[in-house]
């Protein structure tokens, strides 16, 4: 792992740690104010950072409860001189209905590197969905 590429690990690695804490400024350190976010439930984009954080607060913290997991696993970061990517897996677990579940969560996130720090510009979470095969699309 180049240094580029140590620095995205470090920053997505605190990323995980302020989530699992619910540490909102944490969340959001390392963002760009116009992140662009895919998240795994709605809306289907959610732009800016004021939009990212306030679907943390109401939608993933309540969930996660504090007593939840949240796992960076298989980070894997790529960088040249000013764009990085890193992709990983999720461990999330929280309550729904009063009963603990949990999912693993698949993580895209883009970077820009400006004024020598990295910045994360574009995050997508998402969740597999299983295929039946034996089902036929709509036409």
């Amino acid at each position: 792992m180049n240094n580029d590429e140590a620095a995205i690990a470090e920053i997505l690695n605190k990323w995980a740690a302020a989530v699992h804490a619910r540490d909102i400024d944490g969340v959001t350190a390392s963002h760009d104010p116009n992140l662009l976010y895919f998240d795994v439930v709605g809306p289907a984009k959610i732009d800016g950072i004021d939009a990212y954080r306030k679907s943390w607060l109401e939608l993933f913290f309540p969930w996660h409860g504090g007593t939840g997991k949240f796992e960076l696993n298989e980070l894997r970061v790529n960088a040249s001189q000013d764009v990085g990517f890193a992709t990983a897996l999720l461990g999330c677990e929280g309550i729904e209905k009063g009963e603990r579940v949990a999912f693993t969560v698949r993580l895209t996130v883009g970077l820009v590197k400006r004024v020598g720090e990295w910045i994360v510009v574009h995050e997508h979470h998402s969740e597999s969905l299983s295929f039946d095969q034996n089902k036929t699309s709509p036409a």
